[in-house]
């Protein structure tokens, strides 16, 4: 059974009054095959073409001379999805001048992910000779190379890969977890020489590759993040019934399986009779082909400053039907659909791409770039969906609102104006805030409203710890100064601590506490588990029991220098055994369930015995 995380929407096409409200304008034109489009955080668009090549264009569309990169003679893209598919810019591209290109290496078809550095002297030109190769995969066949590569909010190079083509994946190289195709893959690049693999990634030190983030792709084409909460998008190709959207959170900790090729969208793939794992993940949305679609090409979530009618909504395409359409997440892990239609005429869509400002653009194989205009006069003036922001434990906070070109920025609150000019501000006092957005046509907006409180988070400790104790310790109860929290660490059972189920060793214990604004609190403790040997010749004087009273059950914690049997027997107050039991018990600390069933209430004494001695403990049967 796929596993519901979202609700999935099968696509109804229809038609509705804000059509005239969103368009496609062309922006630019004069390209070959135009399949990415990328911004470094500057004035600057970066249009990659399928042969090998990326331009420069600027913000009224104009080229700049040349090419920034021509790796062409190492390129091959022979077939219609092969190519230089990807660009990415580092994070930190002002001061390394590193970006990375996705390409099909000429003769091989071998995937290479490599990094360039951009001119120490010409910012609109980079040496091909600097590529330093990264990544390079065996890709069997000529279709589904996927393509994409970005950057997450995390910092680390997203990679999607795809299955290696041919037709339902006949390597089932996407559910293989030890093969780099039909994944999305977790790089590091930050070290400036090869990568390496993020600590967080969910196959460290499991059996599958490390590098591997979420599987069961068909073929990604065109992942990106959402640049004001950091969700991943994904669009993926179908094969011959079922397009898809997939989504993840960016609270995700990866190890998502979306399902190629045992399914397509939400059904079982034709033809893969023999594949059900568990706990895939849902595409979000699914395009059937007979609306006429072919192959999805996903899109981005616009975050623009320009036009408030299109912020917060995913745009996504498709390459034979044309149409534009968009999701649009409610808040309720529903996201209903609306199709555009095609806003354009005689274009093969490609790719999307966004600028420095989160303005959206699409590329047309045909040579064209197009830009999305949305509502005029309708900038964006957006700080948060939340009614309230509770600030824990720190004396300022940064408010801010979308960026746009040109704009001007008022912020007020409930104690007066603040007199500053950015889309950002600092702030450290309690009050309602609000900003007012003027863009650069002179039209403005007022966001609604957010109340900011500072909070200072509760201090919370615990008592009944101690640091040091023998691994046939009895078990402690540990009491916190706030109720309401939890305790967490290794040998912990709600509020108790066992150093026999601890181990010897050192251990953190920790208090975690959340108070009713969200705040957490938590306090820690080292405590040290010793063997203790030679302490007592006979460890039986450390028998512990519990709980005492009992209904009958009970578990007894002891330490043993050897592997030896012990014997275990029951006396009611009159002497008479009921229940007796003998057991071969392993060296170490050991914990043992002694059950007598059916015990009328009153006292009983329990014995335990080996070669060296006994002790005897009594209890109570409530």
């Amino acid at each position: 059974m796929k596993k519901n995380l979202l609700f999935s929407f099968v696509l109804l096409l229809f038609i509705t009054s804000s059509f005239g409200q969103i368009t496609l304008v062309q922006f630019s034109t004069g390209f070959s095959q135009p399949v990415d489009i990328k911004n470094c955080g500057d004035n600057r668009l970066f249009i990659v073409e399928r042969a090998g090549t990326i331009k420069i264009i600027d913000t009224a569309g104009v080229h700049r001379p040349g090419n920034f990169l021509d790796i062409h003679t190492e390129v091959e893209s022979g077939y219609n999805e092969q190519g230089l598919l990807g660009l990415a810019f580092d994070p930190n591209y002002q001061t390394t001048g590193y970006f990375y290109c996705y390409y099909t290496q000429k003769t091989t078809n071998r995937l290479h992910i490599s990094r360039f550095t951009v001119s120490a002297t010409n910012p609109d030109s980079a040496d091909a000779s600097t590529e330093m190769v990264l990544l390079d995969i065996y890709h069997p066949y000529l279709n589904h190379d996927g393509g994409d590569i970005a950057f997450g909010p995390d910092g680390y190079l997203y990679l999607g890969t795809g299955d290696g083509g041919s037709g339902n994946d006949p390597g089932n190289r996407s559910q293989n977890l030890d093969s780099l195709l039909g994944k999305l893959l977790r790089i590091d690049v930050s070290g400036g020489g090869v990568y390496s693999i993020p600590p967080s990634n969910p196959f460290v030190g499991v059996p599958g590759r490390d590098e591997i983030w979420a599987y069961g792709l068909r073929n990604p084409w065109r992942c990106s993040f959402d640049r004001w909460t950091g969700d991943l998008w994904i669009g993926d190709v179908g094969q011959n019934v079922w397009e898809e959207v997939d989504y993840q959170k960016v609270s995700s900790t990866g190890g998502e399986n979306y399902g190629w090729h045992c399914y397509e969208g939400l059904v079982h793939t034709s033809g893969v009779t023999t594949c059900s794992p568990p706990d895939t993940t849902n595409p979000v949305a699914v395009v059937n082909h007979s609306t006429g679609s072919c192959a999805l090409i996903g899109g981005y979530v616009y975050r623009g400053a320009k036009y408030s009618n299109m912020f917060g909504k995913y745009f996504f395409t498709d390459e034979c039907l044309r149409n534009i359409k968009y999701l649009t997440p409610n808040g309720a892990s529903s996201f209903p659909i609306t199709d555009l239609g095609a806003l354009t005429t005689g274009t093969t869509n490609d790719a999307f791409g966004e600028d420095a400002w989160g303005e959206l653009f699409m590329s047309d194989l045909n040579g064209k770039i197009y830009k999305f205009h949305g509502q005029s006069c309708s900038p964006t003036a957006f700080i948060t969906n939340q009614d309230s922001i509770f600030v824990c434990g720190s004396p300022t906070t940064t408010l801010h609102t979308p960026a746009g070109n040109g704009f001007h920025y008022s912020w007020s609150w409930s104690g007066g104006i603040i007199i500053t000019d950015s889309a950002a501000i600092e702030i450290s006092q309690d009050g309602d805030y609000f900003v007012s957005v003027l863009d650069d046509n002179g039209c403005s907006a007022t966001s609604a409203p957010v109340h900011i409180e500072f909070v200072t988070p509760a201090v919370v400790s615990f008592t009944g710890l101690d640091t040091l104790y023998c691994v046939f310790d009895a078990a402690v109860t540990m009491t916190p100064n706030i109720a309401g929290g939890s305790f967490s660490g290794t040998g912990v059972s709600g509020s108790n601590f066992d150093p026999n189920t601890a181990g010897v060793g050192t251990h953190t214990i920790t208090y975690t506490y959340t108070d009713v604004h969200g705040c957490v609190s938590t306090s820690s403790q080292d405590v040290v588990v010793d063997v203790c040997s030679g302490i007592h010749e006979n460890p039986f004087q450390h028998v512990t029991m519990y709980p005492n009273p009992n209904t009958g059950t009970m578990w007894l914690g002891l330490y043993l220098l050897k592997e030896e049997s012990v014997s275990m027997e029951v006396t009611d107050v009159l002497g008479q055994v009921v229940y007796y039991q003998q057991m071969h018990l392993n060296s170490g600390g050991q914990r043992v369930e002694v059950s007598v069933p059916g015990l009328a209430k009153g006292v009983y004494s329990l014995k335990v015995e080996n070669e060296k001695g006994k002790v005897t403990k009594n209890f109570v049967v409530n």
